[in-house]
């Protein structure tokens, strides 16, 4: 049987890969300090994070650990998949790319696909994209490979047309989505390829190379998210059930200056309540306890987060469950009925923890507020996880300080600190004059501050805090933690891994010395003992 599409979820690259790739510009970019900031050399290997998570695992245990949060359903792949079957198409998939070469290989072989579609969600360079699709050249020259997702839309959303050509090019697949959604998009791509002369020209919402680039019109798909409310998923045998994605909303009601994804993602868009208690029948019908919401502001509005948390409480669920949360938009009542329904952790923009600085960047929420919050939070027992950048458009040493300050006082359980990253097109960009805002990226000056003293203060401020534990976004968050929780593993543990981690980030390979070895020794042994896990790794390690 020939399959019109096979799906592709993430690539996740090694650290030493993204390092020797930022390590050029090390003197005019924050890029590489960043990269530095967020891994650790182990066994003479530079490491992020979950590689770090990965390799204690297996030394604690003695067995090979396969544990990734890649393991849990890819959302855009099984989204799609399930979009493209509702409407007659044989679709196959890869849910993670690392692993699943073979099974892609196999699947190319055996059922000639009329096209690959690649989703870049959580991507953020080309390099890792094209990964894929020199992998795919190398079985079949000849398929048409499609790229859509997150990454392809803030490519086309922020630079220039010959700027997006380069980018595009650099990929190198044959057609990219630029749609919010997708979907429909790719099944139109689908069902023209099954012709015997297929014209890409009269699907909207896509740019396909015939000699130079071409770009089709636009047409928002806004797809009803209680047309379809169920979805699918799919699991790897021999493994304890992971959370699942969701979705109740698309895009974000809320304009932070610094960010695009109000932009990108259009108009918001939400599922109703009743929906939303059948997609959660469903995930309960399969026997999943944990769930991770991706909305960017799932509590807003607030009276439908309330009513979503009474439904969740009625029907008896017990999911653990993790979103990301914005406590501008919270009462007393909301704490509680997140402990009731089950929440297990919230991921938090705070982002400064200077009101000025939080002024700037259009953030209405005060650092009373945020401390009253992240206290709640503590007294429910929800973990927090707290997201900080220093170095926004007005940001000196002293506001940087309050930001590190305030993470110390008002103690989330993880946080995360980093350099601020310039896009140009968000809506600061707009105030380059007033702040002599120059660069780009990691690469940025304004009349305050530059990134290489923001880079210093974030290194610091790591090093040194000492009431909340570092967790690193660019590899392992919340979603991670929630993934490996299901799988055996103890927050205490991570807990513990950070507390050795921050001791050991920053440093380059000829600054390590006995004591440095030491704690990479501690990282390394931090599962020792922990029976759940390695039970769970003896299903597969026989």
């Amino acid at each position: 049987m020939k399959h019109d599409c096979i799906m592709i979820g993430f690539n996740d690259e090694k650290m030493d890969t993204i390092i020797k790739r930022v390590e050029p510009y090390k003197d005019k970019s924050a890029a590489y300090e960043h990269m530095l900031a967020r891994s650790a050399v182990v066994n003479g290997k530079r490491m992020k994070y979950s590689e770090i998570v990965r390799e204690s695992i297996t030394n604690s245990t003695g067995m090979q650990s396969d544990l990734t949060i890649y393991r849990m359903p890819n959302m855009a792949v099984h989204y799609c998949m399930h979009y493209l079957k509702k409407h007659g198409m044989s679709v196959g998939y890869v849910n993670y790319f690392n692993d699943g070469r073979e099974k892609l290989k196999y699947l190319i072989e055996n059922y000639s696909p009329n096209c690959i579609g690649v989703s870049s969600t959580c991507h953020v360079e080309p390099a890792p994209i094209r990964e894929i699709v020199d992998y795919i050249h190398s079985i079949d020259p000849s398929i048409v490979i499609v790229v859509g997702g997150p990454f392809i839309n803030s490519i086309n959303f922020e630079y220039s047309t010959p700027q997006q050509n380069y980018l595009l090019q650099s990929i190198g697949a044959d057609i990219f989505i630029h749609e919010r959604q997708g979907e429909d998009t790719l099944y139109q791509i689908c069902t023209e390829l099954r012709k015997d002369k297929p014209d890409l020209s009269k699907i909207p919402n896509i740019i396909y190379k015939d000699g130079h680039y071409k770009r089709t019109v636009k047409v928002p798909e806004n797809i009803c998210l209680d047309d379809d409310p169920i979805k699918e998923f799919t699991f790897y045998e021999n493994h304890p059930k992971p959370p699942v994605y969701m979705r109740c909303s698309i895009s974000c009601s809320l304009c932070c200056s610094f960010c695009r994804y109000p932009i990108l993602g259009g108009e918001p868009m939400f599922m109703k309540i009743e929906s939303i208690e059948k997609n959660m029948n469903y995930i309960h019908s399969l026997g999943v306890k944990s769930i991770v919401f991706v909305d960017d502001s799932l509590n807003v509005p607030l009276d439908r987060f309330k009513d979503m948390l009474r439904m969740m409480i009625r029907n008896k669920y017990n999911f653990k469950w993790y979103s990301f949360f914005r406590i501008s938009h919270s009462d007393e009542e909301t704490y509680e009925l997140m402990a009731k329904s089950g929440c297990g952790g919230v991921i938090l923009g705070v982002e400064s923890g200077n009101d000025t600085i939080r002024k700037n960047m259009d953030k209405r929420v005060s650092t009373e507020q945020l401390v009253w919050g992240i206290g709640q939070l503590n007294k429910y027992g929800i973990v927090s996880h707290a997201s900080c950048m220093v170095g926004f458009p007005g940001e000196t040493e002293k506001t940087a300080r309050d930001t590190i300050k305030f993470i110390e006082e008002a103690k989330p359980t993880f946080y995360d600190l980093q350099v601020w990253f310039f896009e140009n097109a968000v809506p600061i960009s707009k105030e380059r004059d007033y702040y002599n805002l120059e660069g780009y990226g990691y690469s940025w000056s304004h009349k305050d501050m530059d990134y290489e003293t923001a880079g210093k203060i974030v290194l610091d401020g790591i090093r040194n805090i000492k009431n909340s534990y570092f967790m690193p976004s660019l590899s392992f968050n919340l979603w991670s933690l929630a993934y490996f929780l299901t799988q055996g593993t103890q927050i205490s543990e991570f807990m513990e891994l950070s507390k050795i981690f921050k001791d050991v980030v920053g440093y380059k390979d000829h600054e390590i010395d006995d004591r440095y070895k030491e704690n990479v020794n501690r990282m390394l042994n931090v599962f020792r003992g922990n029976q759940e896990l390695a039970k769970n790794l003896k299903m597969r390690n026989k």
